[in-house]
């Protein structure tokens, strides 16, 4: 299988993903979607810009309640060769809606960034790295949504919610999960209550 690095700028995945057949369709869906698209400009926002360098990446977004309904991310160095990323400790956490307008940056973490394992788990390649990155986006926003209702979700939600979960899942750097769950307990445990798994409890 193909190891995937993590390119923070999104011109650079394109260009990396061009010489791989089969792969071009994803991304090009992938960057098609209005949620990625939000995900992907936090990083320039007036907030966030003078503390995120374009060479850091991004984590997968997680929903919140926090502003009638957003999302949390991560934002962490990257130690890569030709081959391979490798996640350090977090340095900023950002919130931000499906507005632009309202992102939001903040330093976390203190002290010398340290090394937490591979940015992509073991064994994904390029073009099921892009497919679940797609799989995972086209579910998020009716995720959220579901967790804002705070209803119970009919059979067909509970489906989106397993969708979702499993694209996370797949494509999660494996060191950070602690940190995806601190990110929004109450979210992770609703999952779990509603469709009897999520990811574990640090």
């Amino acid at each position: 299988m193909i190891s995937i690095q993590r390119a923070a700028v999104p011109i650079l995945a394109a260009g990396l993903l061009a010489a791989c057949g089969g792969s071009v369709d994803w991304v090009e869906r992938l960057q098609a979607d209005p949620l990625y698209q939000r995900a992907e400009k936090v990083r320039e926002s007036a907030s966030c810009a003078s503390l995120v360098p374009m060479e850091f990446g991004r984590s997968l977004p997680v929903p919140v309640r926090e502003g009638n309904g957003g999302f949390k991310v991560l934002f962490y160095p990257l130690v890569s060769s030709p081959s391979k990323a490798e996640v350090l400790t977090p340095a900023v956490e950002a919130v931000f809606a499906r507005s632009p307008g309202t992102d939001r940056c903040a330093r976390i973490g203190s002290g010398t960034p340290k090394p937490l394992g591979p940015a992509v788990p073991a064994g994904l390649s390029m073009r099921g790295y892009y497919r679940a990155q797609t799989r995972l986006f086209s579910s998020l926003d009716r995720a959220a949504a579901l967790y804002l209702e705070e209803g119970s979700p009919a059979a067909s939600d509970k489906a989106v919610l397993a969708d979702f979960l499993d694209a996370f899942q797949s494509l999660a750097e494996p060191g950070l999960l602690p940190d995806y769950y601190r990110l929004n307990p109450d979210f992770w445990e609703w999952l779990r209550r509603e469709i009897g798994r999520s990811i574990l409890k640090p």
